[in-house]
């Protein structure tokens, strides 16, 4: 709908004032709760990459260690397969993804972890795990019981 001249044509109606105000509150609260729940963030993936890293030593940990976002486990496995293991990992209650956020949805492999140096049979074998800040140590503890299971 084209709106009035009030509106300079662009849209009908008027603004929705109290859901603006929200918005406002709302980002406000999360920038306040931000460099605390990155914090616990942080320490959950870690936690959960040094898990990963102790229970097979060819697994490998894409990107850099340092400048990564908080919640991001990008993982290859060396002898896995992403697509059973995302499957097998549903039917648990665990949520991942294969290759990496950009290339989701695409048949190719994913540029961006083939021009980290990833061969295809790598990338075949990659899943990325997001935390945020509900997760805990014990499901990252679920989430290895049941990695175990699959290789």
């Amino acid at each position: 709908m084209d709106g009035g001249h009030q509106e300079k044509g662009k849209r009908s109606g008027t603004e929705n004032v109290a859901g603006i105000v929200g918005l406002a509150e709302a980002l406000t609260l999360a920038n306040q709760e931000m460099e605390i729940n990155n914090r616990k963030i942080v320490a959950v993936r870690n936690y959960f990459i040094e898990r990963l890293k102790k229970w097979d030593k060819k697994i490998v940990i894409n990107g850099d260690m340092e400048k990564r976002l908080p919640g991001n486990v990008n993982v290859t496995f060396p002898r896995g397969d992403a697509q059973s293991m995302l499957f097998e990992l549903d039917e648990m209650g665990i949520c991942a993804s294969a290759g990496s956020a950009c290339s989701t949805g695409e048949a190719m492999p994913s540029h961006v972890l083939t021009a980290i140096g990833l061969t295809a049979q790598e990338v075949e074998g990659t899943l990325r795990f997001s935390l945020g800040k509900e997760n805990t140590k014990e499901e990252i503890e679920y989430v290895m019981e049941v990695l175990l299971k699959l290789q």
